[in-house]
């Protein structure tokens, strides 16, 4: 399996928010959001298990045409609405939308403009501070810069989780705990125990 690829999904599944919805203010917006989401979990889901077949690269390209597809509707969301926050869409949709966001490596300049808006949301508590880590991680590593949180993930031969070029790792638990993250080394095991059972069902 791609390792990419596999950290990638990983580095997700901990971050889901299972907390129950409130009343939000744009239902339909809510909609739309949890519709991309679908989608780009879908061609993932596809290209995991079309990973090892000669229909790979059609799956490769399915999956990046989604997302840039998807991208476009995100910039119109951003420009219509701002930062989907929790009182706008729910917190699940808010997620979703984040989601998204993490898969426009395409374009870092969208990613870091979202992340503005994004901090001034978890900073009225609007966004989860666990997202918004993990997205400046990857704007980081998408800008050729160290990530701060440890967050985006590379693994070993043997199926070892390690951070991908993390800036000052002896202070990095201190940094996971200001945006709700646990220690980096709990991180760590939990994905590399995922990976090996991920990869013995494959």
């Amino acid at each position: 399996m791609n390792k990419s690829l596999l950290a990638l999904l990983l580095g997700l599944i901990f971050q889901y928010p299972l907390i129950a919805q409130t009343a939000i203010k744009y239902p339909a917006l809510q909609r739309q959001i949890d519709s991309l989401a679908e989608v780009d979990q879908q061609v993932q889901l596809d290209l995991m298990a079309g990973f090892n077949t000669p229909q790979r690269d059609s799956l490769e390209n399915v999956k990046n045409q989604t997302y840039i597809r998807n991208a476009k509707l995100l910039k119109k969301i951003i420009a219509g609405y701002g930062y989907p926050t929790y009182d706008l869409v729910g917190k699940e949709s808010s997620y979703n939308f984040w989601l998204c966001v993490q898969h426009c490596d395409h374009d870092p300049g969208f990613q870091t403009k979202v992340l503005k808006l994004m901090k001034k949301a978890v900073l009225k508590k609007q966004a989860n501070p666990n997202n918004y880590a993990y997205l400046t991680d990857r704007v980081k590593l998408n800008t050729g810069k160290a990530q701060i949180y440890g967050t985006q993930l590379d693994y070993t031969a043997d199926g070892t989780a390690v951070s991908k070029n993390l800036k000052r790792p002896k202070t990095v638990n201190k940094r996971r705990a200001a945006f709700e993250l646990p220690p980096l080394e709990e991180y760590l095991n939990q994905m590399t125990e995922m990976h090996h059972q991920m990869n013995q069902k494959n």
